[in-house]
This record gives C-alpha cells, structure tokens and sequence, in this order.
C-alpha cells in the first residue's frame, strides 16, 4: 500500500472511477430530460386551466423574456460575466423578423429562423468586441454597443426598415401560417403560449445539457481562473464566445417569436431597460439555476403588470432587489434550496465519517 499518489496512481484511481462517473452522469442526465419532458407536458395543460386573456398574455410575455433571462443567468452562472448586452439580441432579431415579413414577403416559419439566425450573428461580432473583457468592463461594453443599435434604429435613414421612432407593424402576404396559426391566431395568446412554452422549454434543456458537458466544465474552469486554464494549454477566447453566441442565440430566439406574437416593433425593444428588466429578473430569481431566472421573469413580468401604483413599478423593483441581495444573494431559488444544499452536505460528512 503507497503512502502517497503517484501520476500512475492517480491515473488508476481515475480509470477506475470513470464508468461509476459515466454511470453518474448518464443517470442525472435521464433524469434532468424526464423532468424537461414532464414540465413540457404540464405546461401545454395551462391554457385549458387559465381562461383570462389578460393572464394568458402575461404568461407569453414572460415565456419569450425567460428566453433572454435563461442566456443571462447562463453567461453569469458559468463565466461570472453580467450582460446588459442580450436585448440587443433580442430586439435585432424581433426587428430582422419585421423586415423579412413585412419588406420582403416572407412567410412566419422563414422570418423567425432568419431572426433566430440574425440575431445570433448579430451576438458574434458584438462577442468578438466583448468577450476578452470581464466584470465592470463586460457589462459597460455590452451595454454601449447595445444602446448603439437602439440609437441606430431611431435614425432617420433607418426609416424603412425600422419604422424609426414610429415603430415597425408587422403585415405578411398572402394566408401565411405558423405551424398552422393565423395573424390573428398568433396574436391570441392562448394559441400562442403552447409556441411559447415548447420554446422555453427545449431551449433551457439545451442550456442545461450544455452545461453538465465538456463545454460547461471548461466555462467554470474559466471562471475560477482564466489564467490557470490559459497555462493548461486552453483557448479560453473561443469557449467564452461559444457561450456568448448560444446565449445570444436563446435571446434571439425569443425576440424573433415575440414579433409574431405582439405584431408590432418599437425601438424599445432594444432599449436599455428590457435587458435591464431581464438582468434584474434573473438576479431576483438566482443563478443558481437555470429554473432561477424564469421564474424570476415570470413574477417580474406579474408584478409590473399588477403593482404599478402610481408609476412606481421601478422603485419596488429596487426595493426588492435590495432585499433579495442582502437577506437571499441566491435569489429566490438560492434560499429555496439553501436547506436541501444544508442537510445534503451533512449527509455526505456523515457518510465519509462512516466510511473512515
């Protein structure tokens, strides 16, 4: 028996190790995609349980923002980076879904891949500009070149495409379908929120099987210490924009659906208080977890829809921002959680106590 290990060693143990942690892996992941698949199924029953119109709407509404919370609650869990950034991804490809339908003649299913894929550029090369940069330096970056494109669609020469300051209406051509919903069925938002939902839903599995990979490990070996990793022989410049481009990605995807949904293009959609609103959502949530920023979106989107007294719906929001960082810095999920993580981890000592 060494009394010390070895490479070799160390080697072995890992060799031995691995298919209980392939095991480990495969299993968590199972159980992660029946949950996903539990949670899609639950959802799609809710129009048939919530009959209010208002409250249907603010369930999309929060669904599609949840989308650019989910990149922003990805990007600070696995990077520590904070965006103000997204609602540019957002926005673009809202507006790149405008263009294609109304400019172009394009049918729905076309214009959304094309925002999708829009906005998603459109979060390479801002990436490419940003993504050396962390902390203070991050969130100003993304939030100047944003406000630069909310600026650029107000211009006067942006007319036809943007609408400027008038806005953009979306028009299509023809009996144009979207997986067999009308202008006017798009717009109800009923028939809309199983679009929604399936949405939110695939998107944060993708989200979470991207962090339980290879890819995720590497995000929070960056995290910790981008130089150690650089040192270890790891490109950290094209994980960190990889993540960046996905989140953005997820954003855009969002954006490009609310288009279809609303029927109508504001330049403030790309104004700095949409991602300011999801980015305040997702920290009221906790990033924790990716459940974290949804479900801070949804009682943000709740609660400016029906505790706005007087126009003090920001100052509430601040007050509860204060509250949640001092007394819960998890966020809601985090102090949700915070006895599960207690009793776990008193398990586990006494199993290494036993096992000694």
């Amino acid at each position: 028996m060494t009394l010390y290990s070895t490479p070799d060693t160390d080697a072995v143990v890992a060799a031995e190790n691995r298919p209980k942690a392939l095991h480990r892996n495969r299993k968590g992941r199972g159980i992660g995609l029946a949950i996903g698949a539990g949670l899609l199924l639950i959802g799609l029953v809710v129009p048939y349980v919530v009959n209010d119109n208002f409250t249907m709407s603010l369930l999309v509404t929060s669904s599609l923002m949840s989308l650019m919370a989910l990149g922003i609650g990805f990007l600070a869990r696995y990077l520590g980076l904070f965006s103000l950034g997204h609602g540019a991804f957002y926005g673009c490809a809202a507006y790149a879904v405008a263009i294609a339908t109304t400019n172009w003649g394009w049918g729905p299913l076309p214009a959304v891949i094309f925002g999708t894929v829009f906005g998603a550029l459109v979060a390479l090369i801002i990436g490419v500009l940003v993504v050396r940069a962390s902390g203070f330096g991050f969130l100003m970056l993304t939030l100047a070149l944003s406000q630069a494109l909310y600026q650029m669609s107000n211009q006067t020469v942006m007319r036809p495409l943007t609408g400027a300051h008038d806005g953009k209406l979306i028009t299509y051509t023809g009996n144009a379908t979207f997986f067999g919903l009308s202008m006017s069925d798009m717009m109800d938002p009923g028939l809309f929120w199983p679009v929604a939902w399936v949405a939110l839903v695939v998107t944060g599995v993708i989200l979470w099987l991207f962090g339980r990979s290879r890819f995720g490990t590497t995000l929070e070996g960056i995290r910790e210490n981008e130089e150690r990793m650089r040192f270890s022989g790891f490109n950290t410049f094209r994980p960190r924009l990889a993540a960046f481009v996905l989140t953005g990605a997820a954003a855009s995807l969002g954006g490009a659906l609310f288009a279809l949904n609303v029927g109508y293009i504001s330049p403030d959609i790309l104004s700095f208080g949409k991602a300011g609103d999801s980015l305040v959502a997702a920290l009221i949530g906790g990033l924790g977890t990716l459940v974290g920023p949804v479900l801070g979106t949804f009682l943000f989107v709740y609660a400016q829809a029906n505790f706005n007294f007087g126009g003090n719906i920001h100052l509430l929001t601040g007050v509860l921002l204060i509250v949640v960082l001092v007394f819960a810095p998890g966020g809601i999920t985090g102090a949700l959680t915070k006895p599960y993580r207690y009793w776990r981890a008193k398990l586990t000592q006494r199993g290494k106590g036993a096992e000694k």
